[in-house]
């Protein structure tokens, strides 16, 4: 491959080894990175996810990489990767020990939002480095197929990183390796969401290995739902929104009543997402929480693995209403019902989405003991 006169100056988690190998292999080896900064500019977090966003700084310096030689097959890698970030590049001037140099810089799109903190590569090593290899990983798997981009890639990263925790002690089957071969997977749709198609053998009960499987998956992210329950009112708070699913499925009547429930989208514990998205929601600062389950919630064709939680609310200066983030598009519904006008939801057939279903059950089961331990 013919290298170029062309400098690339990069700032930000491409100035980290494991990242830079990810997008450009063994051709990572071909390059000489000197030090460099790129004068009144800073590098400062990106709100949408674990990477930094460039900004013009008066007096502030961003610290990075001068990357030379280039070739044709590095460069088409290095726009590829931050085409997913919506990031593209332009010409600056920056500054190395030898004295400055023009240079090609990847630069954010005005869509892409800081957060205004200041980003450091040594932070960012030691807390989100792991969540942007998966989202690396997902990018440079679908090269050249086409981008997985946006909000999605992030919810996927979250969602793979969750499902590298240790299994409950408690499941049946322990499998051995060489007892799953996946062989691949093809990305048939991208968007907010995606459907893969896998081709994978498995170990069959008889022992023998499986013929080629092909299945297709809608990959989502992980979720929560939260049921608030006033212990002293016996109480509970329940919300309505049309949702696209029975839109899509021709229900007559498309407006489903549900538990608070939201996406696991920043990488933070399942019950501080519960928490974040009973204020959205419903406006509700939630007390203690009491873990309800965890589980798939159609495991056949969705990987999205949900944590339940009941939460201590008082409901008794709480007034229904509508609520939801407009940047969403959110138009949500508060209701305050008795616990047991819930329940007879219920039998009604009123109460029909299993988180929902799943909360009402588990508040049952568990009332006794949370009136105890929260009394």
């Amino acid at each position: 491959m013919t290298a170029t006169s062309v400098s690339i100056f990069v700032y930000g988690t491409l100035r980290d080894s494991d990242v830079l190998r990810l997008v450009l292999g063994e051709a990572a080896d071909r390059l000489h990175p000197v030090p460099a900064v790129l004068l009144d500019h800073a590098t400062e977090t990106a709100a949408a996810g674990p990477y930094p966003v460039l900004r013009a700084r008066d007096g502030q310096q961003a610290q990075g990489l001068l990357l030379t030689p280039m070739d044709a097959e590095i460069m088409a890698c290095l726009d590829f990767f931050d085409g997913a970030y919506d990031y593209t590049q332009d010409q600056r001037k920056v500054l190395t020990a030898k004295g400055a140099v023009e240079a090609r810089v990847y630069v954010p799109s005005a869509r892409v939002v800081t957060t205004g903190v200041a980003w450091d590569l040594a932070a960012w090593q030691a807390t989100d480095k792991p969540l942007f290899l998966e989202m690396g990983a997902e990018v440079m798997e679908h090269r050249p197929q086409g981008h997985a981009r946006g909000r999605g890639l992030l919810l996927r990263g979250l969602q793979r990183l969750n499902a590298a925790e240790a299994s409950p002690e408690v499941l049946r089957s322990r499998p051995a390796a060489g007892d799953l071969v996946l062989e691949s997977t093809e990305r048939a749709h991208s968007g907010f969401f995606v459907t893969d198609v896998l081709h994978y053998r498995h170990r069959r009960f008889d022992g023998a290995m499986s013929g080629p499987l092909r299945r297709e998956v809608f990959v989502t992210g992980d979720a929560v739902t939260v049921l608030p329950w006033d212990p002293t009112t016996d109480q509970v708070l329940l919300i309505e929104q049309v949702r696209a699913g029975l839109v899509a499925r021709r229900d007559p009547n498309p407006w489903n009543l549900e538990v608070i429930a939201g996406l696991r989208d920043k990488a933070e514990s399942a019950e501080a997402t519960a928490r974040r998205e009973a204020a959205e929601e419903a406006d509700l600062s939630l007390g203690r929480m009491a873990e309800t389950g965890r589980y798939y919630s159609s495991p056949g064709i969705l990987t999205e693995f949900i944590t339940g939680f009941i939460g201590e609310a008082d409901l008794s200066q709480v007034q229904a209403g509508v609520h939801g983030l407009a940047s969403e598009d959110e138009d949500i519904r508060t209701l305050i019902l008795p616990r047991s006008e819930a329940m007879r939801a219920l039998e009604r057939g009123e109460a029909r989405n299993a988180p929902l279903m799943l909360s009402l059950l588990a508040l049952e089961r568990m009332r006794e003991g949370l009136l105890r331990d929260w009394r």
